[in-house]
Parts: C-alpha cells; structure tokens; sequence
C-alpha cells in the first residue's frame, strides 16, 4: 500500500515538473517564433502586394495591347517585384530554419515562384498567356506567399492565439478575392467587353469576399473591429461596392442593334477605368491595413499568452511541489493503517468467492433449491469504506446467486411452458393431417385436390414450427422412422415444407441413404435452411439444392440469389452455429431468427457441420455437411419402409409435386 501511495505521487510530481518545464520550453520557442513570424510574414506580404499589383497591370496590358502606358507602368512593376523577390529569396533560408513542415514546404514554394514568373512573363510578352491563363497562373504565386503567412500564422496558434489566427486567415483570403475581382474587371474595362464566364467569375469573388468579411466581422476584437467599422462605412468602400454591383446587376442581354439582329450578351461593363482604378486602389489600401492590423493583434495575443504560460508555470512548479511532499507524507502514514484491514478482507473475500459462491451457483444449475440466508455468509469490516465495500460485496453475492437461482427456476418453467404448448400443437396439427389424408384419398376433383395439397403444406409448416418449441426447450421430436430413407426423398421432404417450395430446384443428390433415427431431424434441419434461402431472396429467383460426396459425410448445398448477409452479420450466423447455444430471449436480436437456433441444436445434437458464406450470385450459401456416421451407403434406396408410416403418403405426393414443378 505504500509503495501504491508513494509510487504515484512522486511520479505525478516528476511528470508534472517535466510538463511544467516542456510547456516554458515551448513558451520561451514561442516568444522567438512569434518574433521570426512577424518578419516571415513582412516579407510575405511585401511580395504579394508586389504580385497582387503586377497582376492587375497584366490584366491591363493584355486587355489593351497597344497601350504603351499600361507596358510602361508593367516593365516598372515587374522591377519593383523582382527586387521584393530577392528579399524573400534573402530571409526564406532563416524561416526554414528549425520550423515547422508546413512553413518550410511554403518557404520552398515562395523560393520557387521566381522560375514560374518568369515564365509566365514570357508566355504575356510573347501572347501566349491570355487574360484568364495570366489571372490563374499569378493568383497561384500570389497563393504561395498567402500559404507562407499561414503557415507562420499556424504556429501562433500552439501559442493560444488560434482563434485570432483564422480570424487573419479569413480576412487574407477575402483581401485576396478583392484584388483578384479588381484585376478581372481592369482587364474586361481594358478590353472593351465582359463575356458571360468573365462576370460569373467576377460575380462569384464579390460575393465571397462580402461573406467572408461579414463572417470574420463577428471574431474581430477592439481597435481592429473599429476600424473594420470605419473602412466598411467610408466613402471609398462604398463607391466601390456600388461599382461592383453595378456591374454585376447590368442587363444580360444587350439590345437589338438593328433588324434582322437578334438580341445577345451584353457584354458592356459601364464603368469607367479610370473611376474603377482609383476607387480598387483606395479600398484596397483600406482592405490592406485591416489585414495587417488584424495579424499584428494575433502576434501580440500570442506573445502575451506566451509571457503567462512561463510566469504560470514557475509558480505551479514551486506550489506543486510544496503540496506534493505534504500529501505523501499524509498518505504514507494513513497507507500503513489500511493496509492490514485490506489484507484481512482480501482473504476472507478470497475464501467465499473460491469455495462457497461456486458450490452454490453449481447447485442452483442443477436445479437444488438453496436457502440463501444460511449459505452465504456475512463479511464485517466495520462502517468506514473498506466496511462498506465489505458490505457491497455481500450485497453483490447475495444478488448474483439469487439471479442465478431465479434463472435456473425460469428457464425450467420455459421449458416446460414450450413442451406442453408444442405437444398440444404436434397433436392436433397431426390429427388434422390425418383427415387431410383421408379428404385427399377420396377426392377426385383436380382443382379441389390442389386445394387440399396447399392446405396439406400448410399443415405440414405448421407441425414444423410446433417442432421448433420442442428442439428449443431441449427435447426431440415426435416424429421417427426405423429404416434408412434416400437421402434424395429427405431433401425434398425438406424442400415441401417451406412456404416457397415451388421457387426450389433439386440439381443433384447422390445414391445414400439416411438413418431412420435421424431423418425427421436431417429433415427439419434442411428445411430451416431452406426456408430462410427463400424467404431472403426475391420471389421471382430460384433455391437451388445440390447434393454431393465430400471427406467426412455428404455436403448439402442451399444457394440463393438474394441481397446476401454482412460480415458482421456472418460472423454471429457463425457463432450460433458454432455449438449448442442456450435458447435466452435477452440475447436475440429485435427480429430474432429462431431457424439459426434449431439448426445450430439439431445439428449439434447429430454431429452436422453447417455454415453460411456469400455466394457468387450475391446470395448467401447454406452449406450442411452430414456425417458418415448418420448415413446407410448402399445404391438402393429403401422407400418403402416410409410409405409404412404414418404420414408416407405425404412425403410420396410432396416429392411428385417437386418433380413436376422442375424446381
């Protein structure tokens, strides 16, 4: 018990000073990380502004290739990002540096753009590249830098400034959506016309960018939620929302230009870009400074959590340890009184539960009435809690044998309800054949005979399903035969006494015989077997059963062509044919099927194999191995012995009705 005690408590004082001390180290990590992604993403944004820019001047330039301006302003803007280039190319080592993945894939990808710009400027001098390739193509550079301020952005969150991070992700991407809608219209203005593809792209960025500053509106906090207020509500913000959508709320279909013109796409933008140019760049700018502001917010979040997780963990290490050497001082003297109780009760608990509980649970099974009061003894240990686990354990005993008790008396009282019950039915389902057999004896009338044999098979289920109560409460049907039946007259027996028989086909049975005194069982076996293949596959397919030698005994197949069982579903079918299970109505299924539980007792009962697996039609297959030691080998079949019996004339017709039908 000391050891128990002492064990854990210095355990959780050394893991709590190695956590207290990871969780400063990652702090401290934070306070120089948070330093180094301020910088990273200066240069991020530094270059994408750059990119941002030369994009919408491309746009411009292709849309107007003869305006000498427009190259002008382009050659400069490409100067000015190849110089914000090299400083990226300058600081992206030092990012890599001992940093995460996702910022050292996104340093690679930044240290890569240069090849792909050049490019890509290339392909526009040479007019290679259209609006649409340059706008795709630039928007995947400008990703890249994007990329590179998450990903630093993604290590303030381990510093508890997550929340605040997606907030500056969400209002990057919106930044985004605008300039990339600011650099489509500039091109469309430059060009002339705006097809239909251009302003449903155009249409799809305004609207994303307005949702998602209206999402990340909710999360902004203090100075940055002011001015967010202020850029939204001023006049350039404004003036350039009422441009977009004027653009997007423009007539789709542009008048007729004269007779015998019918009407098209207005491609005409209405603005003018000039007034376009100068209200983009003003909201913007504007859009700009929120981002910033909204990623300087996050770094100071994470640089003051950081400065409290160091000044928290110094003092929890020190209290931690002041109450941790108390406690074990506390629970070593208090370990060493409890420690003889325990060992008290562990062996008397021991000595009930090895000797007296199994003799009493074995009597009860046996069906001896026990008197608990006098067998079971009490265990007293006084009222703190070691007395009250004594006395649980009392309580538990007394309720676990009493259960196995009241079980035991049930289960008899079942069974004995199931016996009277199945009896009662067996007689009068036989009495009630016999005067079938005699009402079909003097029938002549075909329609009529039809009638009898129909009611004849329904007699005949009947007395099946009033066998299942008796195979179920343990005992054996009334039905026998003395002489060994052909195994093909035990098949088709079997097949009859389904409601679908006229669905099933008997494809082949081999030349043997089956013992009398397990006929009436092979039969109810198969027939379980063979009902469940019909009732689970479509009225309109086919049973097929075949029969044939195999080491051991005679394999005989039932195969459907229905929708088939799951794994799971196969694997219990497998494990209640397994062995002997015990009827117990509190482990079925909501719809219980009872055939599984009378095939798996028959089957146990004669040493019959039988299993279920998929077939290659997609049903399920019903494999039923009989043992050699319940068959007659021989090649004649002897018949006659079973038309003798009561009921043979049954088995005689069944068979005819079988044949005919070709199933």
């Amino acid at each position: 018990m000391t050891r128990i005690v002492l064990i854990p408590s210095i355990s959780f004082l050394v893991l709590w000073t190695l956590m207290t001390a990871a969780g400063m180290w990652r702090a401290g990590g934070a306070v120089f990380a948070i330093a180094d992604a301020d910088d990273g993403i200066g240069v991020a944004d530094s270059v994408g502004a750059e990119l941002r820019q030369e994009r919408r001047l491309s746009q411009l330039h292709l849309g107007d290739p003869d305006d000498t301006g427009a190259r002008t302003d382009l050659e400069a803007q490409r100067l000015r990002t190849d110089a914000a280039q090299r400083r990226a190319s300058a600081t992206a080592p030092e990012l890599r540096e001992d940093a995460a993945e996702d910022v050292r894939r996104s340093a690679d990808a930044l240290l890569t753009g240069d090849d792909r710009l050049a490019r890509l400027r290339a392909d526009i001098d040479a007019g290679a590249a259209g609006r649409d390739d340059a706008l795709i193509r630039y928007s995947s550079l400008i990703e890249d830098t994007d990329l590179l301020a998450a990903s630093l952005l993604g290590g303030v969150h381990r510093a508890d400034a997550g929340s605040d991070a997606v907030t500056a992700a969400g209002l990057r991407s919106a930044r985004e959506e605008f300039s990339r809608a600011d650099a489509l219209l500039t091109g469309a203005i430059a060009a002339g016309a705006m097809e239909y593809e251009e302003t449903a792209q155009f249409t799809y960025l305004t609207a994303s960018y307005r949702q998602t500053l209206d999402e990340t509106e909710t999360a902004l906090r203090g100075d940055v939620l002011a001015l967010f207020h202020a850029t939204t509500g001023s006049g350039v913000w404004t003036g350039t929302e009422k441009l977009t959508r004027s653009v997007v709320t423009r007539p789709p279909i542009a008048d007729d230009d004269g007779p015998g013109r019918g009407a098209g796409w207005n491609s005409e933008v209405g603005v003018d870009g000039a007034q376009w140019a100068e209200a983009a760049q003003g909201a913007g700018a504007e859009l700009d400074t929120i981002v910033t502001a909204q990623q300087q917010a996050t770094l100071r979040t994470a640089h003051v959590s950081a400065l409290h997780i160091i000044a928290l963990g110094v003092t929890g290490c020190v209290l931690t340890l002041a109450a941790g050497i108390a406690a074990i001082v506390v629970a070593t003297r208090s370990s060493r009184r409890l420690t003889g109780r325990l060992l008290r009760l562990r062996s008397d608990t021991l000595a009930l539960a090895d000797t007296r509980l199994p003799a009493i649970v074995a009597r009860t099974q046996s069906g001896q009435r026990v008197n608990l009061a006098d067998e079971l003894p009490q265990l007293s240990f006084g009222e703190d809690e070691i007395g009250q686990v004594a006395a649980a354990f009392n309580a538990a005993q007394r309720t676990a044998v009493g259960a196995a008790v009241k079980q035991a008396e049930l289960r008899q009282g079942a069974n004995r309800v199931f016996l009277g019950i199945a009896y009662r039915n067996q007689t009068l389902v036989q009495r009630q054949l016999h005067v079938l057999d005699e009402i079909e004896h003097d029938e002549d009338d075909p329609v009529a005979l039809r009638k009898l044999f129909r009611l004849d098979h329904l007699a005949t289920r009947a007395r099946r399903y009033a066998d299942n109560l008796l195979i179920l409460s343990g005992a054996h049907s009334a039905r026998r035969w003395r002489e060994a039946l052909p195994l093909i007259d035990v098949v088709r027996a079997a097949i009859t006494e389904t409601e679908d028989y006229e669905r099933v086909r008997l494809t082949s049975a081999p030349r043997v015989r089956v013992r009398g005194t397990a006929v009436a069982d092979i039969v109810h076996l198969l027939a379980e077997l063979v009902e469940n293949a019909t009732q689970f596959s479509p009225a309109d397919t086919t049973v097929d059963v075949h029969c044939g030698p195999v080491a051991g005994g005679v394999a005989v197949d039932v195969e459907d062509r229905g929708l088939g069982m799951t794994e799971e579903g196969y694997a219990a079918a497998a494990r209640i044919l397994a062995g002997t299970p015990e009827f117990d109505v509190m482990a079925l299924q909501e719809e219980p099927r009872l055939g599984l539980f009378v095939v798996a007792r028959l089957a146990a009962r004669h040493g019959v194999a039988v299993r279920l697996c998929p077939s290659p039609y997609g049903g399920t297959r019903a494999i039923a191995v009989i043992p050699d030691a319940m068959l007659d080998s021989g090649e004649q079949a002897a018949i006659g012995a079973l038309r003798r019996r009561t009921g043979s004339a049954r088995l005689q017709r069944s068979g005819a009705r079988t044949e005919g039908t070709g199933r």
